[in-house]
C-alpha cells in the first residue's frame, strides 16, 4: 500500500508541567478523592443495611406472645 502525505503543518505549545499538578492544586484532587472513597463507603455500609435479612414482622409477634 502505498501513502503520499504532501504537506503537514503543526503546532506544538510548551507548558512548564510543575505548574499544572503545584502542591496545592494536588491536595485539592487528594481531597476530592478521599472525600468520594468516604461516601462511596458509606453508602456501601448502608445499602449493606438495607439488603440485610431480618426475621420479619410474624417472628417478632411470635416472640412477644
Amino acid at each position: 500500500m502505498r501513502v503520499e502525505i504532501g504537506e503537514v503543518h503543526s503546532s506544538v505549545q510548551m507548558m512548564e508541567s510543575d505548574s499544572l499538578l503545584d502542591a496545592a492544586t494536588l491536595q485539592k484532587i487528594v481531597q476530592a478523592v478521599m472525600q468520594a472513597l468516604d461516601e462511596r463507603e458509606l453508602h456501601d455500609g448502608r445499602a449493606a443495611l438495607e439488603r440485610g435479612v431480618s426475621g420479619g414482622i410474624g417472628r417478632e409477634r411470635q416472640r412477644r406472645e
